[in-house]
């Protein structure tokens, strides 16, 4: 048998920007809510899906020490020793730097746009980030996060 050397297309074929619009949707992805709470209702747990989802388990990274998730030792953005430091442009440098390379590592599909981190008036840790994901330029969020 013997393959034909040309390709006979019917119909219209899509533009470059048509094709992307069609594959610029909001990811759909279903999991639980982090930090787990019981479910409103019939349920265990609450769950939810597209972008909530993605915003809570990035704050759940955030928030992780290195060696608190089983089989994953250097998951999360450790930001537990910077407790006693003082809080200046240097450790918010670090804190920076500390983010930007965990989330790069584990949370490939975000990209980080803007990073942001500030003293409130209590003494806590704000991070505020602009979060993108990398297949789709059409999908970007912000995420605010107490440390």
């Amino acid at each position: 048998m013997t393959i034909p050397d040309q390709t006979d297309i019917y119909g219209k074929t899509l533009s470059v920007k048509s094709e992307r619009e069609v594959t610029l949707k909001e990811p759909f992805v279903k999991g639980f809510i982090y930090p787990l709470k019981p479910a409103p209702g019939n349920g265990i747990f609450s769950k939810a899906s597209g972008l909530n989802l993605i915003k809570t388990m990035l704050k759940s990274f955030i928030r992780t020490n290195r060696g608190e998730r089983f089989m994953l030792p250097d998951y999360g953005a450790d930001l537990q020793k910077y407790l006693m430091e003082p809080l200046d442009q240097t450790t918010f440098t670090l804190i920076k730097d500390e983010i930007e390379s965990s989330v790069r590592k584990y949370l490939q599909p975000l990209k980080i746009g803007k990073l942001q981190v500030f003293e409130t008036k209590s003494g806590a840790i704000l991070v505020k980030l602009f979060v993108g994901l990398k297949d789709s330029e059409a999908v970007n969020f912000n995420v605010e996060v107490r440390v």
